[in-house]
């Protein structure tokens, strides 16, 4: 059933299209600051390219946890780096 791949993608596509997106602008070499805009700018089509990718996958049932798994892979990859300091603070107000 298409629907519901496509509800996967749709869903757990853009939390995941922000992931990725907020790891590739850790490494440029102006910091996060100057690659910021480029990122907001990049998940958009990033997002639709995830919902259409979903509509690939063999059943409902894989798109959910592979994309499921994709999530937890990149937001536990941000909090590692977040974890050992390698990342810079969301926010300067705390300190």
């Amino acid at each position: 059933m298409m629907g519901t791949k496509w509800l996967a993608g749709t869903l757990l596509g853009l939390p995941l299209a922000l992931a990725l997106c907020t790891l590739g602008i850790l490494w440029l070499p102006g910091g996060w600051e100057g690659g910021v805009v480029a990122a907001v700018l990049l998940t958009l089509p990033l997002w639709v390219g995830i919902i259409s990718g979903s509509l690939l996958f063999g059943s409902s049932r894989a798109a959910w946890l592979w994309l499921a798994a994709a999530n937890l892979v990149c937001f536990g990859a941000l909090w590692a780096l977040r974890a050992l300091h390698a990342m810079p603070p969301a926010s300067t107000l705390g300190s």
